[in-house]
């Protein structure tokens, strides 16, 4: 009947829309590889057909409301009431199926290894995830639109059986959905005969009011639930809590060295220095020790050349 119901859903993600790497019995993410990007895209291409389904049942909503109205409008219950009903209910399983499937992409995207598969996967969520927004805000516009043209209707028939009633009492009527001011007045009038089946339009329409009202809370909660940041789950966190930890343990130990080197290096630095303070004492002691020597020989030359006897004539 809804196309919904036809729409052959043979992705496993669609199927069991539960976040990769859940195995039974707690495992999360724990030896889970992700998906392989050609098996994401045609993840992407199911959920995108979902969407499809899913926009024509908001239209199919929208029709059926107009004939539910148009059969209050003459005072009758609506054949199509049950119709409605049942498509609601399968939509408000798709809506929820939807999420929970782009919710599990997004938990797959985190767990690639690939930066650029990381990267390629996020764009495509992100576009899932604004259709599907788009998609909802319809949904909810459609139902919104309707509850008021209910309220409208109920309203201007209570007009109709009570024209002498204020605006507070057709409010207050509308508001609370009582369908004796309408019995009273149609008795009081003469029309007994309309009185029942006035009633039972009354009935419904207030019914598919508080329907209307059901599915706008459930909207508000998709909303909310799909703005929610997506998290790895706990073995996944811890596997990370471990790592960083590892990483912080390292740079306490790299400090650690790079402390040591420095003062190693000061102290090599010093070293250094003194080396060559000894180094240049060394040699200025060699050249005044070869300077004095010098000098003292040079010295003895004199002293001998002065001794020296001077040739006599014969």
């Amino acid at each position: 009947m809804t196309g919904y119901q036809g729409y052959e859903m043979e992705s496993p993600l669609l199927q069991n829309p539960e976040p990769h790497g859940h195995a039974p019995g707690g495992q999360g993410h724990r030896g889970h590889q992700a998906l392989s990007l050609n098996s994401f895209l045609n993840e992407v291409t199911d959920i995108r057909g979902l969407l499809s389904t899913f926009r024509q049942a908001v239209l199919n909503i929208g029709s059926l409301h107009n004939q539910t109205l148009q059969s209050y409008d003459n005072g009758a219950t609506s054949g199509s009431t049950q119709q409605l009903e049942s498509l609601v209910a399968e939509t408000s399983v798709q809506t929820k199926q939807l999420r929970d499937s782009i919710k599990s992409l997004e938990r797959d995207a985190l767990i690639a290894d690939d930066y650029a598969t990381q990267n390629t996967k996020r764009q495509h969520i992100d576009k899932l995830k604004g259709d599907f927004d788009k998609e909802l805000r319809a949904y909810q516009q459609t139902e919104n639109s309707f509850k008021t043209r209910y309220r409208d209707q109920m309203a201007r028939q209570y007009r109709i059986v009570n024209p002498e009633a204020t605006e507070a009492d057709v409010e207050r009527m509308v508001e609370s959905g009582e369908t004796q001011v309408f019995s009273q007045a149609l008795l009081s009038s003469g029309r007994s005969r309309e009185a029942h089946s006035v009633n039972a339009a009354v009935r419904a329409r207030q019914a598919e009011i508080q329907r209307i009202e059901t599915t706008l809370i459930e909207l508000l909660g998709l909303f909310e639930q799909m703005a929610e940041q997506v998290v790895l789950d706990e073995p996944k966190i811890m596997h990370i809590e471990e790592n960083s930890t590892k990483v912080e343990r390292d740079m306490e130990h790299a400090t650690v060295h790079i402390g040591k080197a420095v003062v190693s290096a000061r102290g090599a630095r010093k070293k250094k220095w003194i080396c060559l303070g000894i180094g240049v004492g060394i040699v200025v002691v060699i050249a005044i020790i070869i300077t004095v020597v010098v000098v003292i020989r040079n010295s003895g030359n004199n002293k001998d050349n002065n001794q020296d006897p001077k040739p006599s004539g014969s």
